[in-house]
C-alpha cells in the first residue's frame, strides 16, 4: 500500500512537469514567430523647401537739377573826393574823448562806459541801504586813506551846509558827504581825462552844461572811485 503512493506520486510529478516543458515550448514558439512579422515602414515625408523671398529694391527717381546761369554783375567803382569826409564816429564819443591824449576805439569806449554805468547802479543801492562796508571796497584806497586824515576831514567839514556835522573818519564822509551829494544824480556819459581816468557826468540840455558826479580810477582791471581832494 505503501509502495503504490510513492509510485503515485512520482507520477504526478512526471506528468506536472512534462505540462511546465510543454508551456515553455508553446511560449517561445509565440515570441519567435511575433519576433520575425516586419512592422510596415512609415512613409518618409519630405518638407518642402523654403523658396527664398524676393526682395525688390525701388530706387527713387532721380530728378536732375537743372542749374541756373550765374547773372554777371557789373562792378561798380566808388569814387570819392578827396576833399570828402566820412564822420563814423558818434557825437558821445567825440563829447567823450575829446579831453584825453591816448587813442581809444569805439569798442572800448562802450565796454568802459557800460562798466562805470554797472558801478554806479551798484553804488546806488549802497547808499540806499547805507553799506557802509561795502562802500569802502569801491573807493580807491588813496581816497580811503586821504579821508581817514582828520586835517583832510575838517576841510571837508567846513564846505557842509551844516556847521554842526563833525567829520570824523570816512564813515562820516560817506554818510554826510558822499550820499547827500549824489542823493539824485543821474549820470549820462563819461568823459576821458586818461585811459585809466573817467569823470561820470549828467549832461543838461537846456543850459548845455555837464554835472560831475564821480570820478572812476582804474586799477587791476577794476574802475574803483576817486574822491576829489580838497583845496
Amino acid at each position: 500500500m505503501g509502495n503504490k503512493c510513492i509510485i503515485s506520486n512520482m507520477v504526478k510529478k512526471f506528468l506536472f512537469a512534462i505540462s511546465v516543458f510543454s508551456l515553455l515550448l508553446i511560449s517561445c514558439g509565440t515570441t519567435d514567430q511575433e519576433t520575425e512579422i516586419a512592422m510596415p515602414e512609415e512613409p518618409v515625408i519630405e518638407a518642402p523647401v523654403e523658396q527664398e523671398e524676393e526682395t525688390i529694391i525701388v530706387e527713387p527717381e532721380v530728378i536732375p537739377v537743372q542749374e541756373e546761369e550765374p547773372i554777371e554783375v557789373e562792378e561798380v567803382e566808388e569814387i570819392y573826393e578827396d576833399d570828402e569826409v566820412f564822420d563814423v564816429i558818434d557825437d558821445e564819443f567825440t563829447r567823450s574823448t575829446n579831453e584825453m591824449e591816448e587813442n581809444i576805439t569805439v569798442e572800448e569806449f562802450n565796454k568802459d562806459k557800460l562798466a562805470i554805468l554797472h558801478k554806479i547802479q551798484e553804488l546806488d543801492d549802497i547808499m540806499s541801504n547805507f553799506e557802509y562796508d561795502n562802500w569802502r571796497k569801491c573807493i580807491a584806497p588813496e581816497s580811503l586813506e586821504y579821508y581817514s586824515n582828520p586835517l583832510n576831514l575838517r576841510k571837508a567839514q567846513k564846505k557842509l551846509p551844516d556847521k554842526s556835522i563833525q567829520l570824523k573818519g570816512p564813515r562820516d564822509y560817506f554818510k554826510y558827504v558822499f550820499i547827500p551829494s549824489r542823493k539824485q544824480s543821474q549820470v549820462d556819459e563819461i568823459r576821458y581825462i586818461s585811459k585809466n581816468y573817467i569823470k561820470a557826468v549828467e549832461v543838461r540840455d537846456e543850459d548845455d552844461t555837464t554835472v560831475v558826479y564821480y570820478y572812476f580810477v582804474k586799477q587791476n582791471g577794476n574802475w574803483l572811485v576817486h574822491l576829489p581832494e580838497m583845496d
